[in-house]
């Protein structure tokens, strides 16, 4: 772990990915960057994880023998009772960024359990003064958002929302087919979004690959209607995120709140086409069928 965050390159990487600026939302630069992030962070989890165990182990040992005092980081002794409100799991949510700080005194303390076993003792008084005092919690205040009525709200969308929201459709429609064309056939299914991964089915990322779109067949039916049901659920994710961290402001939250309800009348008419599509499908398959029956029940009889 000392190593990985001694060598630099988690800075070096976090600069070149700040000198991308807005380009680093391209597709292709996030299909490049995906595996990296994905592969990098599997092993720094592991690593951290590790060096944890092996510092709440020793703490573990040293409680037992009545010792307190682990050992010094950048002058702060380090205790059991800190060490056991270590917590891995958020600290690996963080950012690195923000954590990066956060991660070396981990590893800096874990090379001094290394290199000198803790020995030191303290009182009682000292073990009770380290204690992490009780956070005092502070009464947020209270939000006021409008009433919010779906039924009505969906009614007054107007087409103006529409439209607007079927330009960002089609956005996120472009920046999905150019992942998927240009990304690792290993990670395409797997698309970085701005909060999240939207995970494709095999159906669905063929389907962005598809070269046959302006056809007027049956597949490219399909193929359309795998392509706005995708979008449709990338819109409503996000807008959902961006809701939540709107929660403190009511401007916000009305704007994203309209959004969403806009959405689900986009995605109501979108199931509604798929519904029939799959139909015309269903019925498309029962007559070559009944008619792969008529050809076989024909040569039967002249046989």
């Amino acid at each position: 772990l000392n190593a990985l965050l001694e060598s630099g390159i988690i800075q070096t990487v976090r600069q070149l990915k700040g000198t991308l600026e807005d380009s680093f939302f391209h597709p292709g630069v996030l299909a490049t960057i995906a595996p990296y992030n994905a592969t990098f962070g599997s092993k720094f989890d592991e690593l951290f994880r590790a060096a944890t165990k092996e510092i709440k182990d020793f703490a573990g040992e040293l409680e037992d023998q009545g010792g307190t005092i682990l050992g010094s980081v950048d002058g702060v002794d380090v205790t059991v009772d800190h060490v056991k409100a270590m917590d891995e799991d958020n600290l690996l949510k963080l950012d690195y960024g923000h954590a990066l700080d956060k991660f070396r005194r981990v590893s800096k303390l874990k090379q001094t359990l290394e290199q000198k076993p803790p020995m030191k003792r303290g009182s009682k008084q000292a073990k009770l003064a380290s204690a992490p005092k009780p956070a005092v919690k502070i009464p947020s205040a209270v939000v006021v958002r409008p009433p919010f009525n779906l039924k009505a709200m969906r009614k007054e969308v107007t087409p103006q929302q529409v439209a607007s929201e079927e330009t960002k459709l089609l956005k996120v429609e472009e920046s999905v087919r150019i992942f998927v064309r240009v990304a690792d056939p290993k990670f395409r299914q797997v698309v970085p979004m701005r909060f999240f991964n939207l995970t494709l089915t095999p159906a669905e990322a063929d389907a962005y690959c598809a070269d046959y779109l302006e056809e007027k067949s049956l597949r490219a039916g399909v193929a359309r209607v795998l392509l706005r049901l995708v979008a449709v659920t990338a819109r409503l994710i996000t807008e959902l995120e961006e809701l939540k961290r709107a929660n403190n402001s009511p401007s916000l939250w009305k704007l994203h709140a309209d959004s969403l309800v806009t959405l689900l009348e986009i995605g109501s008419k979108a199931t509604e086409n798929s519904d029939r599509v799959c139909t015309l499908a269903s019925q498309r398959g029962h007559r070559q069928q009944r008619l792969q029956q008529h050809c076989r029940t024909h040569a039967d009889g002249i046989g």
